[in-house]
């Protein structure tokens, strides 16, 4: 955290399966030390653990057990958004066709929505590439998941390395409406970016001309924050403010 500050980051996103995971005593004295930390951490990701299983047709009992007290966890410290990735725990059995496998997930996606609601929080669904999920794999496939849930609390994530890893148009961002939350690293290594990419202004310009005004979270490698965010925070803000 005191590194991040150091090298100009606005905020941290931190991992909600990690703090859900915390017994008690370890969760009090996270909550002790974020008071005192210097930068707001608005945003979790990696929603779910990869031991539970979205697509079975019990998960909705399972997934209240454990999102309850996950998110009063998220809202103490602060958290206004939650990333639904998870793409081991929405992974499709192969004997699942597709037509069921997507009417659970909307029906464990609305679910999440309802108990997100119930604490002001918002759900933003993350289109994964095909290595790391074989549900929802595209930002137009995400937007029909959202559209088809219709639950104000539940929106669409866009992240530059999944969207790179598909070879999607970035200007999806725009054609479906917009998003409530991004992502970015590096398109072949998943980085923290210290050049500049092409893709990059792509991107930010698609998500200005639908009047984005949200977080960008950079979710990618590095060595050494410090040295590395130093570079990439003013190289992206600079770039958005170019696009």
């Amino acid at each position: 955290m005191e590194e991040a500050a150091r090298a100009g980051f606005d905020y941290l996103e931190l991992n909600a399966t990690r703090v859900a995971g915390l017994s008690e005593a370890d969760f009090a004295e996270l909550s002790k030390a974020h008071a005192d930390a210097p930068l707001p951490t608005p945003s979790f990701n990696c929603l779910f653990p990869g031991d539970i299983r979205l697509m079975d047709e019990s998960a909705a009992e399972t997934v209240s057990a454990y999102l309850n007290p996950a998110l009063d966890r998220v809202a103490l410290l602060g958290g206004k958004t939650v990333v639904f990735g998870s793409g081991a725990a929405r992974r499709r059995p192969e004997d699942l066709p597709y037509s069921e496998a997507f009417r659970r997930l909307m029906a464990v996606t609305a679910l999440i929505g309802d108990i997100a609601a119930q604490r002001g929080i918002t759900v933003a669904v993350e289109p994964l590439n095909r290595r790391e999920t074989n549900m929802v794999n595209s930002v137009a496939e995400g937007a029909a998941l959202c559209a088809a849930v219709g639950h104000q609390a539940v929106r669409l994530l866009a992240d530059y390395f999944h969207v790179a890893a598909e070879n999607q148009p970035h200007e999806d961002i725009e054609r479906v409406g917009g998003i409530a939350h991004a992502h970015i690293a590096t398109a072949e290594t998943r980085r923290v970016p210290v050049e500049a990419e092409p893709g990059f202004t792509v991107m930010f310009r698609a998500m200005k001309r639908t009047g984005y005004a949200g977080n960008i979270s950079i979710e990618g490698g590095t060595d050494d924050l410090l040295r590395d965010g130093s570079i990439a925070v003013p190289l992206l803000k600079r770039l958005w403010d170019e696009a």
